[in-house]
């Protein structure tokens, strides 16, 4: 995409990611004179799939094993997450967001697919609301989009599904959002086209808030040249009529 190339994530970087995440949280409760068994189990199965992630991959016949497992990885590690938040260990919760990132990407580009969709969402939307460089952001604009190219193809077929809180649609529209925030036309056309095949009873909503955002935030020209255009064709007419 562009002038961003997709890296490789190692695994080796995924588990010291994890080790930094558990070694904080460790150290904390170790500090206070306290532990819990809860958290100390959540490490233990984490460290057991990562050392044997490999081995898991190398043969075929653990395939759909190794799927389930490292999908059930994804909710336990939100699980991690969301414990350090409550107990407001924010060094550690940084860490586990990191390595759900990075887990879920090396996952992906293992071969992996994605059926543990919301927490991954739920990350992404924070990390687009985040980064304000526009270099970052095509860096995560690439990442989202190779989460999509995994998701189940059961989630990805919900067209008849209308919850605004489904992730497959949340995800896509973080896309567009994540592309609009790049100021770089050639990815809006690209995740706007997305958005008109996989969500066309959400287009009117999209870009007629879009249209807004360009003079809230004062968006460059050229950007709100592709918002303007996307707008007349999928939402104006619309607006009119109403």
């Amino acid at each position: 995409m562009g002038d961003v190339a997709l890296s490789k994530v190692e695994l080796s970087d995924v588990t010291s990611t994890f080790h930094k995440g558990s070694e904080s949280l460790t150290q904390f409760f170790a500090e206070q004179g306290r532990s819990d068994d809860e958290m100390l189990m959540a490490f233990d199965e984490i460290d057991k799939f990562l050392s044997t992630a490999e081995m898991l991959l190398a043969d075929n016949k653990h395939r759909e094993h190794f799927n389930k497992r490292a999908n059930e990885l994804i909710l336990l590690i939100d699980r991690l997450m969301v414990f350090s938040s409550q107990i407001q260990h924010q060094e550690s919760f940084s860490y586990f967001e990191e390595f759900l990132f990075l887990f879920s990407l090396w996952f992906a580009m293992s071969g992996g697919t994605l059926s543990k969709l919301i927490p991954l969402v739920n990350l992404i939307a924070a990390l687009s609301n985040r980064i304000r460089e526009p270099l970052a952001l095509k860096e995560l604009l690439v990442n989202i989009e190779v989460i999509i190219n995994v998701t189940e193809q059961s989630i990805q077929d919900d067209m008849e599904d209308r919850d605004p809180r489904r992730p497959w649609r949340i995800l896509l529209l973080n896309y567009a959002i994540t592309a609009t925030r790049t100021h770089d036309p050639a990815l809006m056309e690209k995740t706007f086209q997305f958005l008109v095949k996989n969500l066309p009873d959400d287009l009117k909503q999209f870009f007629t808030e879009g249209m807004g955002q360009m003079e809230a935030l004062n968006y460059p020209q050229p950007v709100r040249d592709v918002m303007e255009k996307y707008f007349q064709q999928y939402a104006a007419q619309e607006v009119k009529n109403n």
